[in-house]
This record gives C-alpha cells, sequence and structure tokens, in this order.
C-alpha cells in the first residue's frame, strides 16, 4: 500500500513539472499560477481518494477466557465428599447396666444419654421407640421433650417393670426422625432371680487303678473320666492316646449341673510308657490330660 501511495505521488510530480513548463512556455504567468491551483487541487483529490480507499483498520479484540474458567479447566472438577447424615446419634452413657438382677415384679427406670452426631436438629417430633423384644411395660412410643441440637446431647429414660417369671429379658429402642427414619440401637438386658451359670465343663479327673500295669501283650488298657459340668447343656467329647489310637466325637447330655464318667480303651502291643487324653470340643474346645501309665509285657 505504501509503494503504491508512493508511485501515485511520483506521477503526480512529473505531470506537474510538464504543466508548469508548457504554461511558461506558452501562455504566461497567469496561466501558469491556474494550471498550477487546478494540479494542486487534483493531488489533494487523488490523496482523499487514496485516503478513502485504505481505511485504518481496527483491531477487534480477543476474547479471554475469565479466571473461573480457567482455575476449572485447571484443577478440574471438585471431589465429592460423604457428608454427615442428617440423623446420627452417639451412645455417651446409661444406667441399670447389661445383666442386672432383678426381683419379679421390681419397677425401675432404663436411661440412655445421645449426642446429635448428625447435621440436622431433633425436634419435638421425633421419637424414642421400643422396636422388639420385651418391653417390660415402658412405653412403645414417646416424643423428645426438647430440640436437640447437632452436637447437643439428651438423656432419654423409659420406666419398666421386671416380669413375673425367672429368666433373661431384653428389650430395644430406637430414634425415629419426623420422616419416620429410624437410627440408633438402644437396649436394656436384665435377669430376674438368679442368672443360671454360664454351661461350660470345669473340670476332668482321669481315674486308673494302677499306672503300673503288668499284661500279656497287645492288650487294651481302659482308661476312665469323670467330666464335671456347671450347668445343663450337651457335651461333646473324644479321646486321643500315645498309641496312635482316637475314638470317634461323643456326646453326653447333662440335664442340670453335675458329673458324667466316660471310659476308653488304649491299645498295647510292647511294653513301655503311654498317655491318653480327652478333647472336650463343646462347650470347651480344650484338651485335658493326659494321664500317663507304664505297660511291662509279660509272656
Amino acid at each position: 500500500m505504501r509503494m503504491r501511495r508512493w508511485i501515485i505521488l511520483a506521477a503526480l510530480g512529473i505531470i506537474l513539472a510538464l504543466a508548469l513548463a508548457c504554461s511558461i512556455s506558452f501562455a504566461g504567468d497567469q496561466t501558469a499560477k491556474d494550471t498550477g491551483n487546478a494540479v494542486a487541487e487534483t493531488l489533494a483529490a487523488l490523496q482523499g481518494t487514496q485516503t478513502a480507499l485504505a481505511p485504518q483498520q481496527t483491531p477487534q479484540p480477543v476474547e479471554q477466557p475469565t479466571d473461573t474458567e480457567s482455575v476449572e479447566e485447571a484443577s478440574g472438577p471438585t471431589p465429592t465428599m460423604n457428608p454427615t447424615p442428617c440423623n446420627l446419634s452417639h451412645w455417651t452413657g446409661e444406667t441399670i447396666p447389661d445383666g442386672t438382677v432383678m426381683d419379679a415384679g421390681e419397677t425401675f427406670t432404663k436411661s440412655w444419654t445421645l449426642r446429635n452426631d448428625g447435621i440436622c436438629d431433633w425436634t419435638t417430633d421425633y421419637q424414642f421407640v421400643f422396636v422388639e423384644g420385651d418391653r417390660m411395660g415402658g412405653a412403645s412410643t414417646q416424643n423428645l421433650s426438647s430440640r436437640i441440637e447437632p452436637g447437643e446431647s439428651v438423656t432419654l429414660k423409659v420406666n419398666l417393670t421386671a416380669p413375673d417369671d425367672d429368666g433373661q429379658y431384653r428389650g430395644v429402642w430406637r430414634l425415629r426422625a419426623d420422616d419416620d427414619e429410624e437410627f440408633g440401637n438402644y437396649w436394656v438386658e436384665i435377669y430376674v432371680g438368679e442368672p443360671s451359670p454360664p454351661f461350660a465343663v470345669t473340670s476332668v479327673s482321669f481315674y486308673m487303678p494302677h499306672t503300673t500295669i503288668d499284661t500279656g501283650c497287645p492288650n487294651d488298657i481302659s482308661v476312665k473320666a469323670e467330666i464335671k459340668s456347671s450347668a445343663a447343656g450337651k457335651v461333646t467329647y473324644k479321646w486321643k492316646d500315645s498309641a496312635g489310637g482316637s475314638s470317634s466325637t461323643k456326646s453326653y447330655t447333662f440335664d442340670d449341673a453335675g458329673t458324667k464318667i466316660v471310659d476308653y480303651n488304649v491299645t498295647v502291643t510292647a511294653s513301655g510308657d503311654y498317655w491318653a487324653k480327652l478333647y472336650i470340643d463343646n462347650p470347651n474346645h480344650q484338651w485335658f490330660g493326659p494321664i500317663n501309665f507304664h505297660v511291662n509285657c509279660t509272656p
């Protein structure tokens, strides 16, 4: 564009020079003046035309991404964290520990202290409800008496009566939100009368008339054991000996606490030291023994 402009200006200069020369030679001063004015006007017109042909171009702004867009592209989507649930309770204390012994018909109050660990308020539309087990005369449903905000604690109480018959009793309560969502799991567990002792084999005593035995070989040597149980229940057991023998699993059912004598034969083929022992599978999962004895094989 600049080269073209210079060419036009040079051409006009040449035309002007020729016109002036001709005017001087042929027409005198006035003609030269008029010719010069005409050429000047022509040059101005041409320059205006040149300017119109090449208007100034205004650069268009380039759209830039916002800071937020740049950050999103650089960092990607924000990961989703596991939110704290609306309703969440945490046990912090209670009265009447599990296994408390009560008299038949005895009245008592069980209480639980709970903390609101969720993000929603527990309103007076929330309830403490019985869900399963032995209700023991307690209210099946009771509303909270005040609003409990997140982080605050409340003590919930249920008035109960021990049943008339001896035995173990257990009742379970839960919290229920105003949209019927149930959460938490809280129970009372008592004994009426004296609780039954746990069922177990408390001891095994072995018996042999003699621990040194003279006998012809091969022969079976009898071993006896007295099993003592703490309560009613089924005991399963089996024998094992050093001669490589063992018994199948056997059982005996106790109607009450007591003892039971069981026996076993050890097959011996040569003189030497031997032993036998007894495994109580149910309820102990435990070995008892061994009892040791010596055999002299005689002709």
